[in-house]
């Protein structure tokens, strides 16, 4: 009798092939979840319209060829997506099975290290496919000739993809003679060229996301006297809207005193039927957008004008009303919380990478106790803090891709490209997917070098430490750059940026007498002078 713990081949041949099915079947419905959503987000931003451009007459944006583009496209941003959530999700999924009670719930069998690590495998290799081989070919074959048939035009971009291929090959390899790492191999290198770009991108874009993220909070301050500009901005809109239904009304006694066929011939109204002066008539004229006919003392403020103008009056009264009811001690306060939270995320961020750059001086990246992802899957936290600030972490990775996207975009030459609703074509269409590509594909590698998480890398991420002295180098490089560029950033947007104001405002403005921003110019003569004080109309 075979004893019950003697394990049987084909059982454990079984299992092996079930898990298997398992995790590939999960990994593809996430990547059919993520890809829909790509789709759905490129269609939201395709052109609709076709562009009165010359040079874009032969695209048709709903051909054949374009759908090509965007289906490749979209499984470049579904890739992208999945290297931003890879991370986050997996220190979720390894805090949720921390507690038992989550362990025997059912629909979280499936949830296992082997998953993790298959989606961490997948991932990295469905980055770098549609980095290096889908994009160049939606490049290339947007950039054949229009003409051919769609057969022809497949097979020219892959002679042309075969030839990029061939001088990448020889790049990786004279990179590798001059980094000193002929052993390694080109694809752990050609991740590392993708890395170098990420940190590059990141150590501009990181500070400029994290300063546009907080820069709204710059209009909620308020003067303690804004509540009497208001009221002087209230009592302003009043009297203008009196005065343009006095002239309404005049001109509705002028229609019934004339009759309407007098009316239709001219549609005027004498100045001395209102009670205002000729020259302020044409200053509220002017103000308006309203013709003047000055050689013959008539003013042309016919009804529709003057009905555009009272309701264009009567919003700004409305919202200077709405605006009177904020409270300058509420918004005050408010913009104070505000600034002392992002004052204090940004110091966490700083201390996390000045940690890991300190550390980093001292105990080798090899040495260093990191989570291995089998060992704590269910047992440990991936959390500097434990268990209770997961979601923090999780938070704070977010918030960091989040500024650096933000920050790509605010960016020379990278903001002439920013994706916009339905204006979109497929060349802008490659190269945001392009630079969200390379920033994702670096992004697990880049947050784990920064101290943002305590795991290690899984799968082939992992061959980072195969670079040994050049690999811990360039993380020393990116820590110290990544805290200097996000620290000046800092300064000079808060306290470099406002040293001219208080400098400017030191000096007196009559300093020889005379106030030179009175005019709008230097070069005014007397006729100009005279009409800006006596506002007399010239002749």
């Amino acid at each position: 009798m075979r004893s019950l713990l003697e394990e049987d081949p084909n059982e454990q041949a079984a299992i092996a092939f079930y898990n298997l099915v398992r995790q590939n079947i999960i990994a593809f419905l996430l990547f059919l979840s993520l890809y829909a959503i790509s789709y759905i987000l490129l269609q939201r931003f395709r052109k609709k319209f076709r562009a009165s451009d010359p040079d874009d007459e032969d695209d048709d944006l709903f051909g054949i060829d374009n759908l090509v583009i965007i289906v490749l496209c979209a499984a470049g941003l579904a890739m992208a997506l999945a290297g931003f959530l890879l991370l986050p999700f997996t220190i979720f999924a390894t805090a949720l099975l921390l507690e038992d009670l989550n362990k025997e719930i059912y629909y979280l069998n499936w949830l296992d290290a082997a998953l993790l690590e298959t989606l961490w495998n997948y991932t990295f290799i469905g980055c770098n496919i549609t980095l290096f081989v889908l994009l160049p070919f939606a490049y290339f074959f947007n950039e054949t000739d229009q003409q051919i048939t769609l057969i022809a035009k497949a097979r020219d971009t892959l002679s042309i993809m075969v030839l990029v291929g061939l001088l990448m090959y020889v790049f990786i390899y004279v990179s590798k003679l001059i980094f000193g790492i002929v052993n390694i191999d080109e694809f752990v290198v050609l991740n590392l060229l993708t890395c170098l770009g990420g940190a590059a991108i990141c150590w501009k874009a990181t500070p400029k996301g994290y300063i546009r993220i907080w820069a709204w909070i710059g209009q909620l301050p308020l003067n303690f006297n804004y509540r009497k500009s208001l009221k002087n901005k209230l009592s302003q809109h009043r009297m203008e809207i009196s005065a343009i239904k006095q002239k309404l009304e005049s001109l509705d006694r002028v229609w019934k005193y004339h009759g309407e066929k007098a009316m239709s011939r001219s549609a005027t109204l004498l100045s001395s039927t209102v009670d205002c002066s000729s020259s302020s008539d044409k200053l509220y004229a002017s103000m308006n957008g309203f013709s003047t006919n000055s050689r013959s003392g008539f003013s042309t403020l016919n009804r529709r004008d003057l009905l555009t103008a009272l309701k264009t009056l009567e919003a700004e009264s409305r919202q200077t009303q709405s605006d009177l009811s904020k409270s300058p001690l509420y918004r005050n306060i408010s913009f104070f919380l505000l600034l002392i939270l992002s004052l204090l995320i940004w110091a966490l961020l700083q201390v996390h990478i000045s940690w890991a750059f300190i550390k980093s001086l001292f105990v080798d990246d090899d040495q260093y106790n990191a989570l291995k992802l089998e060992s704590a899957f269910g047992k440990k936290t991936g959390s500097v803090f434990g268990r209770y600030s997961v979601l923090f972490d999780i938070c704070l990775i977010f918030y960091f891709t989040a500024s650096t996207i933000i920050g790509v975009y605010s960016i020379q030459p990278f903001k002439r490209i920013r994706p916009r609703w339905n204006r979109m074509n497929v060349q802008h269409m490659i190269a945001n997917v392009t630079i969200l590509l390379v920033i994702s594909t670096s992004w697990p590698s880049l947050v784990r070098i920064l101290g943002l998480t305590r795991f290690d890398w899984v799968g082939p991420y992992g061959h980072f430490h195969k670079l040994r002295s050049t690999g811990q180098w360039l993380a020393i490089i990116f820590r110290a750059g990544a805290f200097v560029t996000t620290l000046f950033s800092f300064l000079d947007y808060y306290i470099l940026k406002n040293l001219p104001r208080v400098r400017r405002s030191s000096i007196s403005p009559r300093a020889n007498g005379v106030m030179h921003n009175t005019f709008p110019n230097g070069d005014v003569d007397m006729a100009t002078t005279n009409g800006y004080i006596l506002h007399e109309p010239r002749r």
